[in-house]
């Protein structure tokens, strides 16, 4: 199941949340089995399933009660996923839709931090730029810190609708990442985010618009482009 770049507790989670949002096989306030059950079910260590499931009480899709279980929350899609996306079946035709929303909404994000972003938020954009690079290059998953890169980019547009879309950005990203885990293509998705992150990063370091957004467009049509190989 172990998959390169991608922790095995973050497919679990997403096999989990499935159960729950697509397959209707755990509803709101019912109570999940429990770690040895999970586990045997979905062939994984114990420790594998406490991660997963703390990534989705952290997520406020599961809820722990002391000396009775683990829950599915009342509204377990209201926080992230306010437009109930978790619910559509077709994760690679999904995925396929966020870069399309990615790609009207991310170039043109990147320009405007070029033009408004201080300079500690370009800063803080190249570290995480960094970060994941360096996690891509000794093998290690990566998502959370590819996850804070496209984040900081929208913070740093100063546009409040952009900010609010953050979960959204998120989950995008997320998708765009275990999908390739899935369909085998993990490594190209890698040496996408390897090169194009440290374009963008590069250009808005030099406060360039054009080449910020341009790099931004590559990285997201590659991300299409791998998918659809």
């Amino acid at each position: 199941m172990e998959k390169s770049f991608i922790p095995v507790s973050e497919i679990i989670a997403n096999q989990i949340s499935d159960m729950i949002f697509i397959e209707k096989k755990y509803r709101p306030m019912d109570k999940i089995p429990n770690e040895k059950m999970l586990a045997e079910e979905l062939g994984v260590s114990r420790t594998t399933i406490r991660e997963a499931v703390k990534m989705l009480v952290a997520n406020d899709v599961l809820t722990i009660q002391r000396g009775r279980g683990t829950f599915v929350t009342a509204n377990p899609d209201k926080r992230n996923d306010p437009f109930g996306i978790s619910y559509l079946k077709d994760k690679k035709n999904l995925v396929l839709n966020w870069f399309e929303m990615r790609l009207i909404l991310e170039p043109a994000s990147v320009r405007l931090v070029a033009e408004r972003a201080s300079d500690e938020e370009i800063k803080e954009i190249v570290r995480y730029e960094r970060e994941t690079a360096q996690l891509i290059k000794e093998g290690k998953p990566y998502l959370e810190a590819d996850k804070k890169f496209h984040s900081a980019i929208a913070k740093a547009t100063h546009n409040k609708v952009i900010e609010l879309m953050l979960p959204a950005i998120e989950a995008a990203v997320r998708d765009a990442i275990i999908t390739a885990a899935y369909v085998g293509t993990d490594k190209l998705s890698a040496e996408n985010a390897l090169v194009n992150h440290r374009l963008i990063a590069g250009f808005l370091e030099k406060r360039d618009a054009d080449g910020a957004a341009l790099a931004m467009y590559c990285h997201i049509k590659r991300g299409i482009t791998d998918l659809e190989s």
